[in-house]
């Protein structure tokens, strides 16, 4: 979640925009420098693989944030795709207006140095899970910390996120003694 003393900072750099629903914002490849931050509305990030496969990164949601370090830092293509999962509206910032302020602003560059603590610890805890944990307990997490994202999204972009097949999770579903809901 991002303070409101630092959005309020980053608005001031950027253009509020606002994208239908399937709308990417950049692609696996591009060189999009831009840092986003979600008012409204839900995006997907993802990795393609060559064969079409699709690995859910992260959603972004209301108050959150996310961009390519990799373009923005390294000038390297992003890796991921993002795009949005639901008519939207975000702050769209220069990734090089963005750099700037935080070489020139100590105050706002610990800010944002906070911020990305935050986005490193959800990575770090999203990692462990996909990679410690049981397809079946990653669900339950899911449904215990984010019903409302469950909610939001299909069943195959819960699948996804969770790092296995639509019927595999109809499965967990049917054998979890609990009732977590997901659109159909």
């Amino acid at each position: 979640m991002i303070e409101g003393g630092l959005l309020e900072r980053i608005s001031g750099l950027g253009s509020e925009r606002y994208a239908a629903k399937g709308t990417f914002l950049f692609r696996q490849g591009d060189l999009s420098d831009h840092f986003f931050i979600f008012c409204q509305g839900m995006a997907k990030a993802y990795y393609e693989t060559i064969d079409g496969k699709e690995f859910i990164k992260s959603f972004i949601r209301e108050n959150e944030c996310i961009a390519s370090m990799q373009v923005i830092v390294a000038g390297s293509p992003s890796p991921f795709n993002l795009i949005t999962v639901e008519n939207s509206r975000f702050l769209e910032v220069p990734g090089d207006r963005l750099l700037a302020v935080i070489k020139e602003d100590a105050e706002f560059s610990s800010a944002f140095s906070s911020l990305l603590l935050q986005v490193a610890m959800k990575k770090e805890r999203r990692e462990y899970e996909l990679l410690c944990l049981s397809a079946e307990q990653r669900y339950r997490l899911l449904c215990k910390r984010e019903p409302e994202l469950i909610q939001r999204l299909s069943q195959t972009d819960v699948a996804r996120y969770l790092g296995i097949t639509p019927v595999s999770l109809s499965r967990i579903r049917s054998r979890t003694p609990f009732r977590c809901p997901i659109s159909e």
